[in-house]
């Protein structure tokens, strides 16, 4: 998703506090660094709800509001439960994905807004040493391949860095940044914790699950 730019440090938003994918604003020392996020951001959510027996997947739910033709940048984060799933999304996507009604071989109902609990984003844990926060060791780390294979699949154009392309082997990574690895699934660099007696930096990986 994307957003107009103003002025001053960015902000980003994505419908709740440690969203992944977000809408980037410019608000500082204009009059919108008052108003809420919530109320200033062009974000909408929807709110699914089928049979607990069903159990329709992340995957499922993307492809569902893929299929009427939405950009998937005017997607957000998709939150699935038990019996229930949320979908953000910018203002312009709302009403088509408001009318979905069938998510994979699933019917559900959709409600305007987050109606129920956020779903848990789940994530599995991966402590690692790497030699550098440069993107293809992070990549290596996150997927459990080789320094070549992973430059190999950032080369391709396999990997984005907060959801966008880089090319970049060498990138410079910070904490917080989300990497997406083709075929392998989507990683938050969690935290730098430190060096190892041998000069290599502690880091830890979260992978979402």
């Amino acid at each position: 998703m994307a957003a107009r730019a103003v002025k001053g440090e960015p902000e980003f938003f994505g419908g709740y506090d440690g969203a992944a994918r977000t809408i980037c604003g410019f608000f500082k020392d204009t009059y919108a660094e008052e108003i809420p996020h919530e109320e200033m951001f062009p974000v909408r959510a929807v709110t699914f709800l089928f049979r607990r027996c069903d159990k329709p997947a992340h995957r499922d739910f993307l492809g569902a509001m893929l299929a009427p033709g939405i950009k998937r940048e005017l997607l957000g984060d998709i939150l699935v439960a038990e019996d229930y799933a949320v979908v953000f999304c910018h203002e312009t996507a709302e009403d088509l994905i408001y009318h979905v009604d069938k998510v994979g071989r699933v019917g559900v109902k959709a409600e305007r807004g987050v109606t129920k609990p956020l779903p848990e984003v789940k994530t599995k844990k991966i402590d690692a040493s790497v030699s550098s926060l440069r993107l293809d060791c992070i990549v290596s780390a996150a997927a459990n391949v080789s320094r070549e294979r992973s430059a190999a699949l950032i080369k391709a154009g396999q990997v984005n860095a907060d959801f966008s392309p880089c090319l970049n082997v060498s990138a410079e990574l910070s904490e917080g940044t989300i990497i997406s690895v083709r075929g392998s699934g989507r990683y938050r660099l969690s935290e730098v914790s430190g060096e190892t007696r041998r000069g290599r930096l502690r880091v830890v990986i979260e992978k979402f699950i």
